[in-house]
């Protein structure tokens, strides 16, 4: 597993579309939340997709585009806060630093 934001296309082969975790490595899934947007830098938000939280990292696959994700391992995570200035971002959300070797 690499550091940084890494792109992540891997999903099981099921109805559910969930990520395909390293489970050799004990990787477990934690937490599942639906209807995720996800913004990176000044590009703009993606369409909203699914955040999987597992013991190891952040996964985030978008929901119309079936080959489009997003995972960071936690040890890439330099910073991270719930934001609430409208002034800031339109509506709340959680901000990251992503350190990227």
């Amino acid at each position: 597993m690499g550091l940084g934001l890494l792109h992540f296309d891997g999903r099981v082969i099921d109805d559910d579309g969930r990520p395909l975790l390293e489970s050799d490595d004990g990787e477990e899934l934690m937490h599942v939340e639906p209807g995720i947007v996800v913004a990176l830098g000044s590009r703009p938000m993606e369409s909203p997709g699914t955040l999987y939280v597992t013991s190891r990292r952040v996964i985030w696959l978008s929901d119309a585009d079936k080959g489009k994700g997003y995972a960071v391992d936690f040890l890439s995570l330099s910073l991270h806060t719930v934001s609430r200035d409208l002034e800031t971002y339109p509506f709340p959300c959680i901000y990251t630093q992503v350190f990227d070797p």
